[in-house]
Protein backbone atom coordinates (compact mmCIF):
# COMPACT_ATOMS: atom_id res chain seq x y z
CA UNK A 1 0.00 0.00 0.00
CA UNK A 2 0.97 3.22 -0.84
CA UNK A 3 2.30 5.37 2.02
CA UNK A 4 2.01 8.78 0.70
CA UNK A 5 -0.52 10.18 2.81
CA UNK A 6 -0.88 13.59 2.80
CA UNK A 7 -0.29 13.96 -1.11
CA UNK A 8 -3.08 11.50 -1.86
CA UNK A 9 -5.32 13.42 1.28
CA UNK A 10 -4.76 16.67 -1.03
CA UNK A 11 -5.35 15.30 -4.17
CA UNK A 12 -8.89 14.11 -2.61
CA UNK A 13 -9.54 17.65 -1.88
CA UNK A 14 -8.42 18.92 -5.30
CA UNK A 15 -10.87 16.74 -7.14
CA UNK A 16 -13.50 17.90 -4.71
CA UNK A 17 -12.56 21.55 -5.52
CA UNK A 18 -12.87 20.26 -9.33
CA UNK A 19 -15.96 18.75 -9.62
CA UNK A 20 -17.81 21.38 -11.54
CA UNK A 21 -15.25 21.05 -14.38
CA UNK A 22 -16.07 18.60 -16.69
CA UNK A 23 -13.29 15.39 -17.18
CA UNK A 24 -10.29 16.11 -18.94
CA UNK A 25 -11.17 13.58 -21.95
CA UNK A 26 -14.68 15.05 -22.50
CA UNK A 27 -13.21 18.73 -23.14
CA UNK A 28 -12.62 20.40 -26.47
CA UNK A 29 -9.04 21.14 -24.94
CA UNK A 30 -7.73 21.66 -21.77
CA UNK A 31 -6.78 25.45 -22.16
CA UNK A 32 -10.65 26.53 -21.78
CA UNK A 33 -11.23 30.06 -21.08
CA UNK A 34 -11.77 30.69 -17.52
CA UNK A 35 -11.87 33.76 -15.27
CA UNK A 36 -8.84 35.20 -12.90
CA UNK A 37 -8.53 32.94 -9.76
CA UNK A 38 -7.61 34.71 -6.19
CA UNK A 39 -6.73 32.75 -3.16
CA UNK A 40 -7.60 34.19 0.42
CA UNK A 41 -4.41 32.04 1.74
CA UNK A 42 -2.33 29.81 1.23
CA UNK A 43 -4.61 26.84 2.38
CA UNK A 44 -6.64 27.77 -0.55
CA UNK A 45 -3.27 28.04 -3.05
CA UNK A 46 -1.75 24.97 -1.66
CA UNK A 47 -5.17 23.29 -2.92
CA UNK A 48 -4.97 24.32 -6.30
CA UNK A 49 -1.21 23.78 -6.73
CA UNK A 50 -2.07 19.89 -5.70
CA UNK A 51 -3.69 20.17 -9.15
CA UNK A 52 -1.11 21.05 -11.05
CA UNK A 53 0.61 17.45 -9.29
CA UNK A 54 -2.46 15.81 -10.26
CA UNK A 55 -2.24 16.84 -13.82
CA UNK A 56 1.18 14.76 -14.05
CA UNK A 57 -0.75 11.45 -13.82
CA UNK A 58 -2.36 11.85 -17.01
CA UNK A 59 -0.78 9.01 -18.62
CA UNK A 60 -0.30 10.22 -22.26
CA UNK A 61 2.71 12.71 -20.81
CA UNK A 62 4.78 9.79 -20.26
CA UNK A 63 3.22 7.90 -23.39
CA UNK A 64 5.75 5.32 -22.26
CA UNK A 65 4.47 2.53 -24.81
CA UNK A 66 3.68 4.93 -27.68
CA UNK A 67 7.39 6.48 -27.25
CA UNK A 68 9.19 2.86 -26.87
CA UNK A 69 7.38 2.40 -30.74
CA UNK A 70 8.57 5.39 -31.60
CA UNK A 71 12.17 4.85 -30.31
CA UNK A 72 14.33 1.69 -31.42
CA UNK A 73 13.18 0.15 -27.54
CA UNK A 74 10.03 -1.88 -28.63
CA UNK A 75 8.01 -3.63 -31.03
CA UNK A 76 4.11 -3.28 -31.07
CA UNK A 77 2.19 -6.60 -30.60
CA UNK A 78 3.37 -10.07 -31.61
CA UNK A 79 5.62 -10.60 -34.90
CA UNK A 80 3.75 -12.13 -36.92
CA UNK A 81 0.29 -11.18 -38.50
CA UNK A 82 -1.15 -7.61 -39.04
CA UNK A 83 0.11 -4.55 -36.31
CA UNK A 84 -3.03 -2.44 -35.37
CA UNK A 85 -2.84 0.97 -37.95
CA UNK A 86 -2.34 3.27 -35.15
CA UNK A 87 0.81 1.66 -33.32
CA UNK A 88 1.70 0.69 -36.87
CA UNK A 89 1.69 4.96 -37.61
CA UNK A 90 3.77 5.44 -34.47
CA UNK A 91 6.59 2.69 -35.30
CA UNK A 92 7.24 3.63 -38.52
CA UNK A 93 6.84 7.74 -38.15
CA UNK A 94 3.72 8.40 -40.36
CA UNK A 95 2.34 10.64 -37.58
CA UNK A 96 0.31 13.79 -39.11
CA UNK A 97 -1.36 16.33 -37.14
CA UNK A 98 -4.74 14.30 -36.69
CA UNK A 99 -3.08 11.59 -34.53
CA UNK A 100 -5.14 10.82 -31.53
CA UNK A 101 -2.02 10.25 -29.76
CA UNK A 102 0.01 13.39 -30.49
CA UNK A 103 -3.51 15.51 -29.71
CA UNK A 104 -4.36 14.04 -26.35
CA UNK A 105 -0.38 14.70 -25.32
CA UNK A 106 -0.13 18.02 -26.18
CA UNK A 107 -3.69 18.69 -24.55
CA UNK A 108 -2.08 16.95 -21.35
CA UNK A 109 0.49 18.94 -21.28
CA UNK A 110 -1.01 22.27 -21.57
CA UNK A 111 -3.32 21.36 -18.55
CA UNK A 112 -0.81 21.27 -16.42
CA UNK A 113 0.53 24.68 -17.52
CA UNK A 114 -2.89 25.88 -17.14
CA UNK A 115 -3.19 24.69 -14.08
CA UNK A 116 -0.05 25.86 -12.88
CA UNK A 117 -0.93 29.57 -14.41
CA UNK A 118 -3.90 29.58 -12.05
CA UNK A 119 -1.84 28.85 -8.80
CA UNK A 120 0.76 31.92 -10.53
CA UNK A 121 -2.00 34.15 -10.88
CA UNK A 122 -3.47 33.32 -7.58
CA UNK A 123 -0.04 33.50 -5.52
CA UNK A 124 0.45 37.14 -7.02
CA UNK A 125 -2.46 38.28 -5.87
CA UNK A 126 -1.97 37.94 -2.42
CA UNK A 127 -1.46 40.50 0.19
CA UNK A 128 2.23 41.32 0.49
CA UNK A 129 2.02 39.74 3.99
CA UNK A 130 1.55 36.43 2.13
CA UNK A 131 4.19 37.15 -0.57
CA UNK A 132 7.11 37.28 2.49
CA UNK A 133 6.12 33.61 3.68
CA UNK A 134 8.29 30.76 3.04
CA UNK A 135 5.28 29.01 2.01
CA UNK A 136 4.30 31.27 -0.18
CA UNK A 137 7.61 31.06 -2.00
CA UNK A 138 7.47 27.32 -2.09
CA UNK A 139 4.23 27.61 -3.57
CA UNK A 140 5.17 29.49 -6.32
CA UNK A 141 8.59 28.25 -7.07
CA UNK A 142 6.61 24.34 -7.77
CA UNK A 143 4.02 25.96 -9.53
CA UNK A 144 6.48 27.82 -11.93
CA UNK A 145 8.67 24.38 -11.85
CA UNK A 146 5.90 22.38 -13.71
CA UNK A 147 4.49 25.24 -16.06
CA UNK A 148 8.62 25.24 -17.32
CA UNK A 149 8.44 21.49 -17.48
CA UNK A 150 5.62 21.34 -19.61
CA UNK A 151 7.13 23.89 -22.10
CA UNK A 152 10.11 21.94 -21.94
CA UNK A 153 8.17 18.41 -23.06
CA UNK A 154 6.08 20.59 -25.22
CA UNK A 155 9.71 22.13 -26.95
CA UNK A 156 11.59 19.14 -26.74
CA UNK A 157 8.58 17.16 -29.19
CA UNK A 158 6.73 19.65 -31.03
CA UNK A 159 7.39 21.51 -34.21
CA UNK A 160 11.29 22.04 -33.83
CA UNK A 161 10.39 23.51 -30.59
CA UNK A 162 8.14 26.08 -31.92
CA UNK A 163 5.26 25.98 -29.43
CA UNK A 164 2.80 28.54 -27.97
CA UNK A 165 4.38 30.13 -24.87
CA UNK A 166 1.16 30.00 -21.79
CA UNK A 167 1.80 32.18 -19.25
CA UNK A 168 -1.34 33.11 -18.15
CA UNK A 169 -4.87 31.97 -17.97
CA UNK A 170 -6.85 33.43 -20.84
CA UNK A 171 -10.03 35.35 -19.85
CA UNK A 172 -11.07 35.61 -23.86
CA UNK A 173 -11.11 33.86 -26.77
CA UNK A 174 -8.60 36.86 -27.98
CA UNK A 175 -6.36 36.14 -25.05
CA UNK A 176 -6.48 32.25 -26.17
CA UNK A 177 -5.48 32.82 -29.43
CA UNK A 178 -1.92 33.46 -29.08
CA UNK A 179 0.86 32.23 -32.23
CA UNK A 180 4.03 30.35 -32.25
CA UNK A 181 7.07 31.84 -30.23
CA UNK A 182 10.94 30.70 -31.87
CA UNK A 183 12.22 27.91 -30.33
CA UNK A 184 14.88 29.96 -28.36
CA UNK A 185 12.22 31.77 -27.04
CA UNK A 186 10.25 29.07 -25.81
CA UNK A 187 13.89 28.01 -23.88
CA UNK A 188 14.40 31.40 -22.88
CA UNK A 189 10.91 31.03 -21.00
CA UNK A 190 11.06 27.91 -19.63
CA UNK A 191 14.45 28.17 -18.56
CA UNK A 192 13.26 31.34 -16.86
CA UNK A 193 10.63 29.34 -14.59
CA UNK A 194 13.08 26.49 -13.95
CA UNK A 195 15.81 28.67 -12.69
CA UNK A 196 13.46 30.44 -10.52
CA UNK A 197 12.34 26.93 -8.96
CA UNK A 198 16.46 26.28 -8.74
CA UNK A 199 16.52 29.00 -6.79
CA UNK A 200 13.90 29.18 -4.65
CA UNK A 201 12.91 25.37 -3.53
CA UNK A 202 14.19 23.94 -0.62
CA UNK A 203 16.75 20.74 -0.72
CA UNK A 204 14.43 18.87 0.21
CA UNK A 205 10.66 18.08 1.27
CA UNK A 206 9.01 16.29 3.83
CA UNK A 207 6.41 14.65 1.24
CA UNK A 208 8.81 13.29 -1.35
CA UNK A 209 6.34 13.41 -4.14
CA UNK A 210 7.60 17.40 -3.89
CA UNK A 211 9.67 18.79 -6.99
CA UNK A 212 12.49 20.04 -5.45
CA UNK A 213 15.54 22.26 -6.52
CA UNK A 214 17.31 19.36 -7.36
CA UNK A 215 14.50 17.98 -9.58
CA UNK A 216 14.32 22.10 -11.39
CA UNK A 217 18.59 21.68 -11.60
CA UNK A 218 17.65 17.99 -13.27
CA UNK A 219 15.90 19.38 -15.81
CA UNK A 220 17.43 22.97 -16.09
CA UNK A 221 20.81 20.41 -17.14
CA UNK A 222 18.86 18.46 -19.55
CA UNK A 223 17.53 21.38 -21.32
CA UNK A 224 21.05 22.52 -21.82
CA UNK A 225 22.56 19.69 -22.99
CA UNK A 226 19.71 18.92 -25.69
CA UNK A 227 21.10 22.54 -26.96
CA UNK A 228 24.50 21.53 -26.92
CA UNK A 229 24.67 18.31 -28.47
CA UNK A 230 22.29 20.13 -31.40
CA UNK A 231 25.02 23.07 -31.64
CA UNK A 232 25.58 24.78 -29.18
CA UNK A 233 28.22 23.41 -27.46
CA UNK A 234 28.75 26.08 -24.60
CA UNK A 235 25.87 24.91 -23.47
CA UNK A 236 27.81 21.44 -22.59
CA UNK A 237 29.17 23.83 -19.33
CA UNK A 238 25.89 25.16 -18.03
CA UNK A 239 24.97 21.46 -18.19
CA UNK A 240 27.79 20.55 -16.34
CA UNK A 241 27.40 22.89 -13.83
CA UNK A 242 23.63 21.85 -13.00
CA UNK A 243 24.61 17.60 -13.09
CA UNK A 244 27.85 18.76 -10.54
CA UNK A 245 24.93 19.98 -8.21
CA UNK A 246 22.30 17.22 -8.65
CA UNK A 247 25.24 14.65 -7.89
CA UNK A 248 27.12 16.46 -5.28
CA UNK A 249 24.28 18.74 -3.78
CA UNK A 250 22.29 19.10 0.08
CA UNK A 251 19.41 16.51 -2.10
CA UNK A 252 20.50 13.41 -0.76
CA UNK A 253 20.27 11.32 -4.08
CA UNK A 254 22.52 8.47 -3.76
CA UNK A 255 22.97 5.59 -6.76
CA UNK A 256 21.26 2.71 -5.23
CA UNK A 257 22.94 -0.27 -4.62
CA UNK A 258 20.69 -2.92 -3.66
CA UNK A 259 19.12 -3.70 -7.49
CA UNK A 260 16.07 -5.26 -5.32
CA UNK A 261 14.72 -1.34 -5.20
CA UNK A 262 15.06 -1.03 -8.85
CA UNK A 263 11.83 -0.45 -10.34
CA UNK A 264 9.55 -2.32 -7.61
CA UNK A 265 7.18 -1.24 -5.35
CA UNK A 266 10.18 -1.59 -2.06
CA UNK A 267 11.90 0.79 -3.70
CA UNK A 268 9.40 3.52 -4.81
CA UNK A 269 10.78 7.32 -3.84
CA UNK A 270 14.52 5.79 -2.99
CA UNK A 271 17.46 7.35 -3.40
CA UNK A 272 18.02 7.67 -6.92
CA UNK A 273 14.60 8.65 -7.57
CA UNK A 274 14.55 12.55 -9.18
CA UNK A 275 11.12 12.87 -10.32
CA UNK A 276 8.57 10.37 -9.84
CA UNK A 277 4.64 9.90 -10.40
CA UNK A 278 2.58 8.47 -7.52
CA UNK A 279 -0.21 6.06 -8.81
CA UNK A 280 -2.25 4.20 -6.60
CA UNK A 281 -5.32 1.61 -6.66
CA UNK A 282 -6.51 2.73 -3.45
CA UNK A 283 -7.99 5.52 -3.85
CA UNK A 284 -10.82 6.64 -6.49
CA UNK A 285 -11.69 3.10 -7.41
CA UNK A 286 -14.74 3.87 -9.02
CA UNK A 287 -13.05 6.05 -11.56
CA UNK A 288 -12.74 3.81 -14.99
CA UNK A 289 -9.34 3.61 -17.20
CA UNK A 290 -9.61 6.47 -19.08
CA UNK A 291 -10.00 8.78 -16.89
CA UNK A 292 -6.78 10.81 -17.20
CA UNK A 293 -7.47 12.48 -13.52
CA UNK A 294 -7.53 9.10 -11.71
CA UNK A 295 -4.66 7.41 -9.90
CA UNK A 296 -4.33 4.70 -12.44
CA UNK A 297 -2.12 3.77 -15.66
CA UNK A 298 -2.66 1.07 -18.11
CA UNK A 299 0.73 0.48 -18.91
CA UNK A 300 1.03 -2.86 -16.19
CA UNK A 301 -1.02 -4.53 -19.07
CA UNK A 302 0.40 -3.33 -21.86
CA UNK A 303 3.77 -4.97 -20.81
CA UNK A 304 2.76 -7.55 -19.27
CA UNK A 305 2.53 -11.46 -20.71
CA UNK A 306 -0.93 -13.30 -20.59
CA UNK A 307 -0.12 -15.51 -18.06
CA UNK A 308 0.27 -12.23 -15.73
CA UNK A 309 -3.04 -10.43 -16.66
CA UNK A 310 -1.47 -8.77 -19.74
CA UNK A 311 -3.12 -7.85 -22.69
CA UNK A 312 -3.27 -9.82 -26.02
CA UNK A 313 -1.50 -8.89 -29.21
CA UNK A 314 -1.72 -5.11 -30.55
CA UNK A 315 -1.67 -2.96 -27.43
CA UNK A 316 1.51 -4.00 -25.95
CA UNK A 317 5.24 -3.24 -26.11
CA UNK A 318 7.54 -5.59 -26.13
CA UNK A 319 11.57 -5.21 -25.91
CA UNK A 320 13.02 -4.95 -29.64
CA UNK A 321 14.96 -8.13 -30.82
CA UNK A 322 18.28 -5.77 -30.40
CA UNK A 323 17.78 -4.99 -26.98
CA UNK A 324 17.09 -8.29 -25.34
CA UNK A 325 20.04 -9.82 -27.45
CA UNK A 326 22.44 -6.79 -25.83
CA UNK A 327 20.74 -7.63 -22.16
CA UNK A 328 21.83 -11.18 -22.67
CA UNK A 329 25.33 -10.23 -23.92
CA UNK A 330 26.51 -7.83 -20.97
CA UNK A 331 29.68 -8.76 -19.66
CA UNK A 332 29.72 -9.83 -16.14
CA UNK A 333 32.33 -8.53 -13.52
CA UNK A 334 33.33 -12.67 -11.94
CA UNK A 335 34.44 -10.92 -9.03
CA UNK A 336 31.30 -9.56 -7.60
CA UNK A 337 29.73 -12.57 -5.63
CA UNK A 338 25.77 -11.36 -6.93
CA UNK A 339 26.52 -12.87 -10.20
CA UNK A 340 27.61 -16.83 -8.93
CA UNK A 341 24.20 -18.17 -8.16
CA UNK A 342 22.92 -21.58 -6.84
CA UNK A 343 21.55 -23.55 -9.87
CA UNK A 344 17.93 -24.85 -8.60
CA UNK A 345 18.02 -28.15 -10.63
CA UNK A 346 21.39 -28.96 -9.52
CA UNK A 347 22.32 -27.52 -6.03
CA UNK A 348 25.97 -26.33 -7.62
CA UNK A 349 26.81 -22.48 -8.45
CA UNK A 350 27.55 -21.59 -11.09
CA UNK A 351 27.14 -17.73 -13.08
CA UNK A 352 23.87 -15.55 -13.48
CA UNK A 353 22.10 -16.80 -17.25
CA UNK A 354 21.86 -12.65 -17.72
CA UNK A 355 22.75 -9.18 -15.81
CA UNK A 356 21.40 -7.77 -13.14
CA UNK A 357 20.64 -5.00 -14.80
CA UNK A 358 18.52 -7.57 -17.48
CA UNK A 359 17.02 -8.55 -14.76
CA UNK A 360 15.70 -5.56 -13.09
CA UNK A 361 14.12 -4.17 -16.53
CA UNK A 362 13.14 -7.08 -18.87
CA UNK A 363 11.61 -10.59 -18.20
CA UNK A 364 13.05 -13.26 -20.79
CA UNK A 365 13.22 -16.79 -21.12
CA UNK A 366 16.76 -17.40 -20.16
CA UNK A 367 16.46 -15.30 -16.67
CA UNK A 368 16.39 -18.79 -14.37
CA UNK A 369 17.54 -16.73 -11.23
CA UNK A 370 14.97 -13.94 -11.08
CA UNK A 371 11.63 -14.10 -9.76
CA UNK A 372 8.92 -13.24 -11.81
CA UNK A 373 4.52 -12.41 -11.00
CA UNK A 374 5.15 -14.91 -7.95
CA UNK A 375 7.11 -17.61 -9.76
CA UNK A 376 10.92 -18.50 -9.49
CA UNK A 377 11.51 -17.61 -13.12
CA UNK A 378 9.57 -15.90 -16.23
CA UNK A 379 10.15 -19.41 -18.27
CA UNK A 380 8.26 -21.05 -15.39
CA UNK A 381 5.47 -19.17 -16.03
CA UNK A 382 5.58 -17.33 -19.59
CA UNK A 383 5.13 -19.53 -23.04
CA UNK A 384 7.38 -16.63 -24.83
CA UNK A 385 7.68 -18.23 -28.16
CA UNK A 386 5.38 -20.36 -29.49
CA UNK A 387 1.81 -18.70 -28.40
CA UNK A 388 2.64 -15.42 -28.28
CA UNK A 389 6.18 -14.54 -30.15
CA UNK A 390 7.24 -11.78 -27.64
CA UNK A 391 10.61 -12.62 -26.47
CA UNK A 392 11.27 -9.63 -23.79
CA UNK A 393 8.55 -7.63 -21.20
CA UNK A 394 9.65 -4.75 -19.34
CA UNK A 395 9.39 -4.53 -16.04
CA UNK A 396 9.22 -1.35 -14.91
CA UNK A 397 5.42 -0.72 -15.34
CA UNK A 398 4.35 -3.94 -13.88
CA UNK A 399 3.17 -4.86 -10.64
CA UNK A 400 5.84 -8.33 -11.09
CA UNK A 401 7.59 -8.12 -7.48
CA UNK A 402 4.14 -7.76 -5.55
CA UNK A 403 1.19 -9.72 -7.77
CA UNK A 404 0.93 -13.34 -9.28
CA UNK A 405 -1.22 -11.14 -12.10
CA UNK A 406 -1.93 -7.74 -13.35
CA UNK A 407 -5.57 -8.68 -12.58
CA UNK A 408 -4.82 -8.37 -8.72
CA UNK A 409 -3.84 -5.14 -8.39
CA UNK A 410 -7.16 -3.66 -8.66
CA UNK A 411 -10.52 -4.76 -9.84
CA UNK A 412 -9.14 -4.75 -13.33
CA UNK A 413 -5.66 -5.23 -15.00
CA UNK A 414 -6.40 -2.07 -17.11
CA UNK A 415 -5.34 -0.31 -13.35
CA UNK A 416 -1.88 -0.54 -12.04
CA UNK A 417 -0.72 1.70 -8.87
CA UNK A 418 2.80 1.21 -9.97
CA UNK A 419 4.56 4.70 -9.22
CA UNK A 420 6.21 5.84 -12.61
CA UNK A 421 10.23 7.50 -12.45
CA UNK A 422 10.63 10.46 -14.85
CA UNK A 423 14.25 11.11 -13.72
CA UNK A 424 16.31 9.29 -11.53
CA UNK A 425 20.40 9.85 -10.63
CA UNK A 426 21.80 7.63 -12.99
CA UNK A 427 20.38 9.45 -16.17
CA UNK A 428 22.14 12.71 -14.59
CA UNK A 429 25.62 10.65 -14.17
CA UNK A 430 25.23 9.61 -18.07
CA UNK A 431 24.63 12.73 -18.93
CA UNK A 432 27.35 14.27 -17.41
CA UNK A 433 29.21 12.02 -18.18
CA UNK A 434 28.56 13.03 -21.98
CA UNK A 435 29.25 16.41 -21.10
CA UNK A 436 32.40 15.92 -20.69
CA UNK A 437 33.20 13.35 -23.09
CA UNK A 438 32.12 16.14 -25.56
CA UNK A 439 32.69 18.90 -23.98
CA UNK A 440 36.21 18.58 -22.72
CA UNK A 441 36.84 15.64 -24.50
CA UNK A 442 37.73 13.68 -20.80
CA UNK A 443 37.59 10.21 -21.38
CA UNK A 444 38.73 9.20 -18.62
CA UNK A 445 36.57 11.67 -16.60
CA UNK A 446 33.75 10.00 -18.77
CA UNK A 447 34.26 6.68 -17.93
CA UNK A 448 34.63 7.51 -13.93
CA UNK A 449 30.70 8.66 -14.07
CA UNK A 450 29.85 5.38 -16.65
CA UNK A 451 31.78 2.94 -13.96
CA UNK A 452 29.95 3.59 -10.42
CA UNK A 453 26.36 2.30 -12.78
CA UNK A 454 28.31 -0.58 -14.04
CA UNK A 455 29.45 -1.24 -10.54
CA UNK A 456 26.36 -1.70 -8.90
CA UNK A 457 25.00 -3.79 -11.67
CA UNK A 458 27.61 -6.06 -11.45
CA UNK A 459 29.03 -5.48 -14.46
CA UNK A 460 32.87 -5.22 -15.94
CA UNK A 461 34.17 -1.86 -15.44
CA UNK A 462 35.08 -0.03 -18.92
CA UNK A 463 38.82 0.52 -19.09
CA UNK A 464 40.02 3.74 -20.27
CA UNK A 465 42.97 1.75 -22.31
CA UNK A 466 40.71 -1.01 -23.44
CA UNK A 467 37.41 -1.32 -24.44
CA UNK A 468 35.07 -4.20 -24.02
CA UNK A 469 34.28 -4.70 -27.71
CA UNK A 470 37.72 -5.30 -29.19
CA UNK A 471 40.31 -4.53 -26.26
CA UNK A 472 41.90 -1.37 -27.51
CA UNK A 473 41.95 2.28 -25.76
CA UNK A 474 38.66 4.16 -26.15
CA UNK A 475 38.86 7.26 -28.44
CA UNK A 476 36.43 9.79 -27.79
CA UNK A 477 34.25 8.37 -30.65
CA UNK A 478 33.97 5.21 -29.82
CA UNK A 479 33.31 5.63 -25.49
CA UNK A 480 30.20 8.12 -27.32
CA UNK A 481 29.18 5.16 -29.40
CA UNK A 482 29.19 3.36 -26.43
CA UNK A 483 27.34 5.34 -24.52
CA UNK A 484 24.80 6.25 -27.45
CA UNK A 485 23.91 2.68 -28.07
CA UNK A 486 24.68 0.44 -25.01
CA UNK A 487 24.85 2.57 -21.44
CA UNK A 488 22.07 5.11 -21.67
CA UNK A 489 19.37 2.50 -23.77
CA UNK A 490 20.51 -0.49 -21.54
CA UNK A 491 20.21 1.73 -18.83
CA UNK A 492 17.15 3.72 -19.48
CA UNK A 493 15.05 1.55 -21.86
CA UNK A 494 11.46 2.46 -22.28
CA UNK A 495 11.89 5.28 -19.50
CA UNK A 496 11.36 9.13 -19.02
CA UNK A 497 9.80 11.13 -21.26
CA UNK A 498 10.75 10.53 -24.68
CA UNK A 499 14.16 10.15 -23.88
CA UNK A 500 15.49 7.44 -26.17
CA UNK A 501 14.18 9.27 -29.35
CA UNK A 502 15.19 13.08 -28.23
CA UNK A 503 19.01 11.04 -28.05
CA UNK A 504 18.67 10.35 -31.66
CA UNK A 505 17.60 13.11 -32.82
CA UNK A 506 19.87 15.24 -30.50
CA UNK A 507 22.93 12.90 -31.89
CA UNK A 508 21.82 13.02 -35.46
CA UNK A 509 21.88 9.59 -35.69
CA UNK A 510 18.18 8.27 -36.15
CA UNK A 511 18.44 8.08 -39.58
CA UNK A 512 21.21 6.00 -39.45
CA UNK A 513 19.99 4.23 -36.24
CA UNK A 514 17.19 3.00 -38.19
CA UNK A 515 18.67 2.14 -41.10
CA UNK A 516 21.44 -0.07 -39.01
CA UNK A 517 18.48 -1.98 -37.05
CA UNK A 518 16.29 -2.73 -40.09
CA UNK A 519 19.26 -4.70 -41.45
CA UNK A 520 19.84 -7.01 -38.46
CA UNK A 521 18.98 -10.00 -38.25
CA UNK A 522 17.48 -12.28 -35.65
CA UNK A 523 15.63 -15.52 -35.05
CA UNK A 524 14.85 -17.58 -32.04
CA UNK A 525 15.51 -21.17 -30.74
CA UNK A 526 14.77 -23.37 -28.17
CA UNK A 527 15.45 -23.01 -24.16
CA UNK A 528 15.34 -25.24 -22.14
CA UNK A 529 14.67 -24.59 -18.43
CA UNK A 530 14.04 -25.62 -14.89
CA UNK A 531 10.57 -26.17 -14.24
CA UNK A 532 10.00 -26.09 -10.26
CA UNK A 533 6.80 -27.04 -10.61
CA UNK A 534 7.79 -30.83 -12.34
CA UNK A 535 11.62 -30.80 -10.81
CA UNK A 536 12.26 -31.29 -14.38
CA UNK A 537 13.72 -29.82 -17.23
CA UNK A 538 11.23 -28.42 -19.95
CA UNK A 539 11.73 -26.30 -23.12
CA UNK A 540 9.94 -22.94 -24.38
CA UNK A 541 9.95 -23.40 -28.56
CA UNK A 542 11.40 -20.56 -29.94
CA UNK A 543 11.58 -18.29 -27.14
CA UNK A 544 15.67 -17.24 -27.11
CA UNK A 545 16.32 -13.96 -29.42
CA UNK A 546 19.96 -15.24 -31.21
CA UNK A 547 21.50 -12.44 -33.59
CA UNK A 548 22.06 -13.44 -37.46
CA UNK A 549 20.25 -16.04 -39.79
CA UNK A 550 19.08 -18.92 -38.73
CA UNK A 551 20.56 -22.07 -39.87
CA UNK A 552 17.45 -23.84 -39.88
CA UNK A 553 14.33 -21.51 -40.92
CA UNK A 554 11.90 -24.22 -40.69
CA UNK A 555 12.71 -25.15 -36.93
CA UNK A 556 14.30 -21.71 -35.59
CA UNK A 557 12.14 -19.48 -37.32
CA UNK A 558 13.46 -16.00 -38.41
CA UNK A 559 11.88 -13.24 -36.46
CA UNK A 560 10.10 -9.95 -38.88
CA UNK A 561 12.94 -7.35 -39.67
CA UNK A 562 12.50 -4.71 -37.46
CA UNK A 563 12.10 -0.65 -38.49
CA UNK A 564 12.51 -1.00 -41.92
CA UNK A 565 9.59 1.35 -42.05
CA UNK A 566 11.34 3.64 -39.84
CA UNK A 567 14.18 3.53 -41.76
CA UNK A 568 12.03 4.72 -44.72
CA UNK A 569 10.07 7.32 -42.87
CA UNK A 570 11.95 8.95 -40.11
CA UNK A 571 12.45 12.09 -40.89
CA UNK A 572 13.02 14.93 -38.00
CA UNK A 573 11.40 13.31 -34.78
CA UNK A 574 9.53 16.41 -34.30
CA UNK A 575 5.59 16.41 -34.15
CA UNK A 576 3.64 18.62 -35.87
CA UNK A 577 1.27 21.26 -34.63
CA UNK A 578 -2.07 18.81 -33.19
CA UNK A 579 -5.39 20.17 -34.71
CA UNK A 580 -6.59 20.92 -31.06
CA UNK A 581 -4.37 23.71 -31.34
CA UNK A 582 -5.13 25.31 -34.66
CA UNK A 583 -8.52 24.53 -34.45
CA UNK A 584 -9.04 26.33 -31.02
CA UNK A 585 -6.16 28.76 -31.69
CA UNK A 586 -6.81 31.33 -34.53
CA UNK A 587 -3.50 32.26 -34.50
CA UNK A 588 -1.72 29.27 -35.55
CA UNK A 589 -2.11 27.38 -38.12
CA UNK A 590 -0.50 24.06 -39.65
Amino acid sequence: MKTHIIKIVSFVFCIAMMQSCEKYLEEVNPNEISADTYFKNLDESETVLTSVYGGMLNTWIVSAREESWRSDMAFPGIRSGNIRATALNIYEHVINEDNQFINLRWNALYQVIWRANQVIEGLNSMTEDLKTETRWTEQMGQARFFRGLAHFYLHSLYNNGEIVIRDEVPGNQEDFSKPLSTSQEVMDFFRADLEYAYQNLPATFPEKTRATAGTAATILGTSYLYSASAGNAADYQAAKTYFEDVINGPYGYALIQDTSLMFTQAGDFNSESILEINYTVNQQSEENQWDEESFVMRNGRYSTPREAGGSSVSEQFTAAAWLIHAYANEPLNMLDSRNTVIDRETGLSRARNVSLRSSAMIAVVNDQDTEYYQQPSAPNLVNFGSTQRKYGFFKKYSNHDIVASENDTGDTNWKSGKNVIMNRLADVYLMYAECVLKGDSNISGAIDLINPIRQRWGLQLLDPNASLVDGTAYTEDSLMDHLMYVERPLELSAEGVSTRIIDLRRWNVATSRFNDLSTQSFYVTDYDYYNDATSNTLSRNNSLVQKGISPDPSGDPQLVQEYTGAAQFYTDGYFPIPTSETLNNNSVSN
